[in-house]
C-alpha cells in the first residue's frame, strides 16, 4: 500500500512538472502600431506571466504569413495587406499558447495617378490606395487648388472616390489632399504632384499690323496665346507653317480695288518666311512702290512650292527656297506672263467668259492631287479647278474648252477655302450672296454645301480669310472679325444685345468638329475669343 502511494506522488510530481501545472503559466502578448500597414514594422510585445521559479522554454512565434521567430518580443514586417492569425507559443507540448488576430492595413492611405506624370492641361485620375478589408463606409473629401479642372470638382473640393482633373498652370508643384473616413478610421493625407509643360501643336495667328500670335492646341480647356514677336504685316491674309517655317503674305497697306491697278504705285507687301525656332525672317518677294493689285492676297505653301494669287488676274507659283526680291512688273497683263514665277492667269484658262470674269476677285488658292482651285468672287463665283495642262499659251475670248475638272460651288463668292484631304471635304468662306454669308462645308465634288456658322461680315477686310485643318484633334479652325471692330452697327439693336443672343458671332478664333462621311460638322465654339486675326494656321511641330 505504502509503495502504491508513492508511486502516485511520483506519477503527480511527474505530472506537474511536464505540464508545469505548478507555473501558473499565461502567455499573452500585444503589437503595435494598432493599425499596421504593409511595409511598416509591426513590434510584438511579450506579456506571458508565470510563477517567480517558473523559467522559459523558449519562445515561439508564428506570424500567418510564412515566418516565424525565437525572439522574446520580436519586430516583423508584412509585405501585404490581409489578415493574419499570429499565435505565440511558450513550451514545446503546445500547452502554453496565445492567438490574436492582426490586420494589416494597405499602407496608409497613399494619392496615387493613372499616369507617370502629370502635365499641363492633360487628363489625371487621382484615387486613393487604402485597406479596407471589412467593406465598411468609405467618404471622400479632396482638396486641389484653383489651377486644378474637373467635371466633380466644385470650390476646390470633390467628394468623388476617383477625381479626374487637369491644370491650368505648368512647371508648378500642385499640392493635392484627401480626408479619407474607412469606417471609424480618419486619416489625412497630403501628396505634391509636379505639373509638367508638354510640347504641343498649334495655332498660329495673325494680326493686322502686328504680330503672330501663337496658342497651343492641348487636351482640355484652352491655355492663353502668346506673343511670338514675330511681325504679321499690314494685312496678313495668309499664313502657313510648314516644318518649321512659317511663310506669311502680307497683301500690304492697300487692300480694296482701285481704278489704276495697272498703273498704281502703292504696293508695300510682301512674302517672308520666318523660322519659328530662331524668329529668322528671310523675304521672298516685295512689291513696293508696284501696283498694290499685284499684292499677295491669298497664299498656299506644299512640300515643293509656293503659290499665291494677286487681287484678282494672276496665279503665281515658285519654290520654296526663292529668292525673288522686288516683284517683276512688265507693264501689261500679256507681258506679265513671261516672268518666271508666272502660273496662269484669267484669261488663258477655258473658264474666261465661262463663268470666270476679268477682274473677278480672287478666293485663295490650293495645289491638291494634282490639280489647282482658284476661288473667285464678284462677277463669277466658285472654284476653278484645272491641271498644267489646261493653262493656255495665249489669251482667249470664251472660245476655248472648258477644263474637264470643272467648276464647283458656283453659287458663292468665296473668299478662303482649305482643303481636309482626310475626310475629302473643303470648308470655305463666302461673302455673298447674302443669304449665303458665313462658314461652309462641302463635299470634294460641291455637292452637299452646309452652312457652319452664319456671322455677318460687311467689309473686305473683315471676310474670314484663314481656315486652318486638325485632322488630329478633327476640327477646323477658322478666324473671324466682327463688323463691330471697324465701328460698324449691330445687325440687330445693340453689340451687347447682338451677342447676347448669338453668343459665338464675336471676334474671335473658332473652331468646330470636322464634318465625315458619317457624322455632320460640330457646333460651333472659340478656341480663343477676343483676338482679331487675318491668316492663321496650324503648327505641326510641337514645342513648349
Amino acid at each position: 500500500m505504502r509503495q502504491r502511494l508513492f508511486s502516485i506522488a511520483l506519477f503527480c510530481l511527474t505530472v506537474i512538472s511536464f505540464y508545469s501545472c505548478s507555473d501558473n503559466v499565461v502567455a499573452d502578448f500585444s503589437y503595435s502600431p494598432e493599425s499596421p500597414r504593409r511595409g511598416e514594422y509591426v513590434t510584438f510585445t511579450n506579456l506571458t506571466t508565470g510563477d517567480e521559479d517558473w523559467e522559459v522554454e523558449y519562445w515561439n512565434w508564428s506570424y500567418g504569413d510564412g515566418y516565424t521567430s525565437t525572439s522574446k518580443s520580436p519586430k516583423h514586417i508584412y509585405q501585404d495587406a490581409g489578415k493574419y492569425k499570429v499565435t505565440l507559443m511558450v513550451d514545446s507540448n503546445k500547452h502554453y499558447t496565445k492567438t490574436m488576430e492582426v490586420i494589416v492595413y494597405d499602407s496608409i492611405p497613399v494619392i496615387i495617378t493613372d499616369v507617370d506624370s502629370v502635365f499641363y492641361y492633360k487628363n489625371a485620375i487621382f484615387s486613393s490606395l487604402a485597406y479596407n478589408p471589412d467593406a465598411e463606409d468609405v467618404t471622400y473629401e479632396w482638396t486641389f487648388s484653383e489651377n486644378a479642372v474637373g467635371d466633380s470638382i466644385v470650390n476646390g473640393k470633390s467628394t468623388a472616390e476617383e477625381v479626374e482633373v487637369y491644370f491650368t498652370k505648368r512647371n508648378v508643384n500642385e499640392i493635392v489632399k484627401l480626408h479619407i473616413e474607412i469606417g471609424d478610421s480618419i486619416y489625412d493625407v497630403v501628396d505634391t504632384v509636379y505639373i509638367h509643360d508638354v510640347k504641343a501643336r498649334s495655332i498660329l495667328m495673325a494680326e493686322k499690323g502686328g504680330n503672330i500670335l501663337r496658342q497651343r492646341i492641348l487636351d482640355n480647356g484652352f491655355e492663353d496665346y502668346t506673343n511670338t514677336g514675330v511681325d504679321a504685316g499690314k494685312h496678313p491674309f495668309n499664313i502657313s507653317a510648314l516644318s518649321n517655317l512659317l511663310y506669311i503674305f502680307d497683301a500690304g497697306t492697300n487692300v480694296n480695288y482701285k481704278a489704276d491697278w495697272l498703273t498704281n504705285t502703292s504696293g508695300d507687301g510682301n512674302i517672308r518666311k520666318v523660322n519659328l525656332s530662331t524668329k529668322a525672317s528671310t523675304e521672298i518677294i516685295n512689291n513696293n512702290g508696284k501696283s498694290s493689285h499685284f499684292g499677295f492676297f491669298n497664299g498656299y505653301v506644299d512640300n515643293n512650292n509656293i503659290y499665291w494669287t494677286d487681287f484678282s488676274e494672276f496665279l503665281y507659283q515658285t519654290p520654296q527656297n526663292s529668292s525673288l526680291g522686288s516683284f517683276d512688273w512688265n507693264g501689261s497683263t500679256d507681258a506679265q506672263t513671261t516672268v518666271p514665277y508666272y502660273l496662269a492667269k484669267t484669261d488663258r484658262l477655258g473658264y474666261f467668259g465661262n463663268g470666270m470674269a476679268a477682274n473677278q476677285f480672287s478666293g485663295g488658292i490650293a495645289y491638291y492631287d494634282q490639280a489647282y482651285f482658284w476661288a473667285k468672287g464678284g462677277t463669277g463665283k466658285g472654284i476653278y479647278r484645272f491641271m498644267k495642262s489646261d493653262i493656255l499659251n495665249a489669251n482667249t475670248t470664251g472660245n476655248a474648252s472648258i477644263p474637264s475638272l470643272g467648276a464647283i460651288l458656283t453659287g458663292f463668292s468665296i473668299r478662303a477655302f482649305a482643303i481636309d484631304e482626310i475626310n475629302q471635304k473643303i470648308y470655305f468662306s463666302a461673302t455673298a450672296p447674302a443669304d449665303k454669308v458665313g462658314l461652309w462645308v462641302a463635299n470634294m465634288s460641291g455637292s452637299g454645301a452646309t452652312r457652319i456658322d452664319n456671322a455677318p461680315m460687311d467689309d473686305e477686310s473683315l471676310y474670314i480669310t484663314g481656315i486652318a485643318i486638325d485632322n488630329v484633334s478633327n476640327r477646323v479652325y477658322w478666324a473671324y472679325r466682327s463688323p463691330e471692330t471697324i465701328g460698324a452697327s449691330a445687325p440687330v439693336g445693340t453689340w451687347q444685345s447682338y451677342y447676347a443672343a448669338n453668343p459665338t458671332h464675336k471676334t474671335g478664333i473658332k473652331m468646330a468638329q470636322l464634318a465625315t462621311q458619317y457624322t455632320p460638322i460640330g457646333k460651333v465654339e472659340y478656341f480663343r475669343e477676343g483676338v482679331s486675326a487675318y491668316g492663321i494656321t496650324l503648327d505641326e511641330v510641337g514645342k513648349y
